[in-house]
């Protein structure tokens, strides 16, 4: 079901993640409500204080659609891979969560004191500065700015597909098997036939999801490979490719 939505978004144009766009609504509602607490300690205005409780409103409702797109990022790029960022991710987004909620109760609180509101909306600024912080690590640690422009092609599926699990040529889940040393580097039929249905080495099935002619043609899977093995890759291997 998420796939057959990527691939519509795709034949119309849009070939990027969906959650990054959605993220500016409750970050962006955040850092205004924060600056509107400030204005209120500069200048003393109640109303200043109103309308950062108002803006925290519309970062609650955009706080959805936000999570919804992430998990469906989450599933379609990560195969749902537990690595580090993803739930650093999730643990921030369930606080953000909470102190969204707090500070909306508090808010309706009649005479509540602002230095409790500006208080909560400090958290959630540190909070999404958080949240900001490991969604970065997602985006740029895969990327590889010095390789040819002939290797962008597998490039741009290496960052849409592996990079989450093997950014910069690494392994998160497995550090000691990382990708950039992997005997099945030595020659594209062993890769090719390994994205097929990876194995862990004792031969029992990882975390690695299978990667389909649908998921990744033959095509594709040879200018990936032409993209590790030159723009990342430091392999042994025993002949020609």
């Amino acid at each position: 079901m998420i796939g057959k939505l990527y691939d519509l978004l795709e034949k119309i144009g849009y070939i990027h993640p969906l959650h990054p766009p959605f993220t500016h609504g409750p970050i962006g509602g955040v850092i205004v409500a924060f600056c509107l607490g400030l204005g209120m300690l500069l200048w003393r205005r109640q109303n200043f204080l109103q309308s950062a409780y108002y803006v925290v409103v519309i970062a609650f409702v955009l706080f959805f659609p936000t999570v919804l797109a992430g998990i469906m990022d989450w599933q379609y790029y990560y195969s749902g891979a537990w690595i580090f960022p993803i739930k650093m991710k999730i643990a921030l987004a369930t606080l953000l969560f909470i102190l969204l909620s707090a500070t909306l109760i508090v808010g309706r609180i009649p005479d509540v004191r602002p230095s409790i509101m500006i208080f909560l909306l400090t958290l959630c600024l540190f909070n999404v500065m958080g949240l900001g912080y490991f969604g970065g690590q997602l985006v740029y640690e895969g990327r590889i700015p010095s390789v040819s422009e002939s290797l962008f092609p597998g490039r741009n599926i290496f960052i849409g597909h592996c990079s989450g699990c093997h950014s910069n040529g690494g392994n998160i889940l497995y550090p000691n098997l990382p990708l950039r040393t992997a005997p099945q580097l030595e020659s594209y039929e062993k890769f090719a036939e390994f994205i097929r249905d990876p194995k862990l080495p004792n031969g029992s099935k990882g975390p690695m999801p299978n990667f389909t002619q649908r998921d990744l043609s033959a095509q594709q899977a040879r200018v990936l490979y032409e993209y590790i093995i030159n723009g990342l890759a430091k392999p042994t291997r025993s002949g020609e490719r």
